[in-house]
């Protein structure tokens, strides 16, 4: 098994007016990819199709972000995320058909392995959220063998906001498959969801539909901490997020026809930025916080994303040759 590491789109300038420019130097920054909105992207579907073939070009592997309200978490949040189902999937729907569009302008190696949906509203009751993901589900399969996989994301706010719910939804979405940012449900639950049934739950529910890992540490009261080694609450923290990652690995090495040659997919990030009232972007927005919302002296969103990439990295490959003497083991 192989894991790429991305890196988000937030915070990373010169995307959309240099494209190959910005994209090469991801790739100098030792990511595997980056993941992004239709938006991040470009403005137009010609846009958008220069920045996924610079992607390729430059040898970087794409997921592009799809929301049903709310692209981006930016602009009023309240009316969008409160819109009916219908208007929901007809916005999600769009954006999967653009990013199928823009997957195959970039000929037979397209470079985007994934879409991340954010999808839905934590106002609707769960027959509305089942409902509305059956038919996400239902229309990502009409699009076709154009659209690439698509997995929807555990985020506060949406249809997949909280642990418990989302369990009982994929009892009745067999076909949907998770993008899983612990982080959201730590916050919303202000707990580590670390107890036995908790992680009966986690384990035997949720691990097996994830294929794509947003790899954010957070505590109860932080959705996002700028270093792991900040205190012992956020080395317990990233302790408890990385024992969840190596479930979610340990369960698609399960179901995986050959490991020695699937691949697994973590963005890192953070972010995203504050807006003022004028709609722009905070200055300092983007620079990371400490668990008491200082800003911390010296330390900037790119050396906190790479320090975040190489951790991952490091815990990925010991649990990797752990695996690996576990299967000689056994034969």
């Amino acid at each position: 098994m192989r894991l790429l590491v991305l890196r988000s789109a937030w915070g990373l300038r010169g995307l959309r007016d240099a494209p190959a420019r910005t994209l090469a130097g991801l790739r100098s920054a030792g990511f595997d990819g980056l993941e992004a909105s239709l938006e991040d992207l470009g403005a137009s579907a010609e846009a958008r199709a220069e920045a996924v073939r610079a992607a390729r070009d430059e040898g970087l592997s794409l997921i592009i972000s799809a929301y049903s309200s709310w692209a981006n978490y930016e602009g009023p949040a309240t009316e969008q995320l409160l819109s009916p189902p219908s208007a929901h999937l007809d916005r999600l729907t769009r954006e999967l058909e653009a990013i199928a569009e823009a997957s195959v302008a970039a000929g037979p190696l397209s470079p985007v392995l994934r879409v991340n949906a954010h999808s839905g509203s934590d106002a609707w009751s769960e027959d509305e959220a089942a409902a509305f993901l059956a038919s996400a589900v239902e229309a990502a399969s009409r699009i076709g063998e154009a659209l690439p996989p698509v997995s929807h994301e555990t985020h506060r706010g949406r249809a997949l906001c909280c642990p418990f719910a989302t369990a009982r939804l994929l009892r009745r979405v067999p076909q949907l498959r998770l993008t899983s940012d612990l982080s959201h449900w730590v916050v919303k639950t202000e707990r580590m969801l670390d107890t036995a049934p908790e992680q009966e739950l986690l384990l035997g529910r949720v691990a097996p539909a994830v294929d794509h890992l947003h790899a954010r540490v957070g505590t109860p009261q932080a959705p996002q901490v700028a270093s792991l080694a900040e205190s012992a609450t956020t080395a317990r923290a990233a302790e408890r997020f990385y024992g969840w990652w190596e479930a979610c690995w340990a369960a698609a090495e399960a179901r995986s026809l050959s490991s020695r040659d699937s691949t697994l997919t973590a963005t890192v990030e953070y972010g995203p930025a504050e807006l003022g009232e004028d709609g722009q972007v905070l200055a300092g927005s983007y620079s990371p916080l400490d668990l008491h919302g200082r800003h911390v002296s010296g330390v900037g969103l790119d050396d906190t994303l790479a320090a975040a990439a190489a951790a991952l990295r490091s815990r990925f490959e010991r649990w990797h040759a752990n695996a690996a003497s576990r299967v000689a083991v056994l034969a």
